[in-house]
């Protein structure tokens, strides 16, 4: 199960300054615990200031450096047993250095087996890295 994490560091910017910032990783454990554990591992004194369930189900390919995360939606369409139309939303994260490629990744990821969904939207994520 993956637990999105936000974790509060001081980080020196441009002016040489300390300030403040809040980062945003994504993790792939069993247990909120672990998940805290996974996040002070990345900075010494940081603050881990939220734990979320993520509604991310699969990660699409390995974070490359300098290439930000984009959140895909994926969309089933099913009839349910009363005959109605229903939709389950699904969501993925892609690593890719604009939406372009971001679109052209997971339209090839979804050519393995997903061709029975349709990509709803791709959009720009704060996640930093899979931690």
């Amino acid at each position: 199960m993956f637990y999105e994490i936000k974790l509060k560091v001081e980080k020196e910017n441009s002016k040489g300054e300390m300030k403040e910032v809040v980062e945003h990783f994504i993790t792939d454990v069993g247990l909120f615990a672990e998940a805290e554990a996974k996040g002070l591992e990345q900075y010494v004194g940081c603050d881990v200031i939220s734990i979320t369930r993520s509604n991310v189900v699969e990660i699409v390919n390995e974070k490359e450096e300098g290439k930000p995360f984009y959140k895909a939606t994926l969309i089933d369409i099913f009839i349910d047993d009363n005959g109605n139309e229903k939709e389950t939303k699904y969501y993925n994260l892609v690593c890719a250095k604009d939406i372009t490629e971001a679109n052209r990744l997971m339209q090839e990821h979804m050519r393995q087996g997903l061709n029975d969904m349709r990509l709803d939207a791709i959009q720009k994520t704060k996640i930093i890295d899979l931690i």
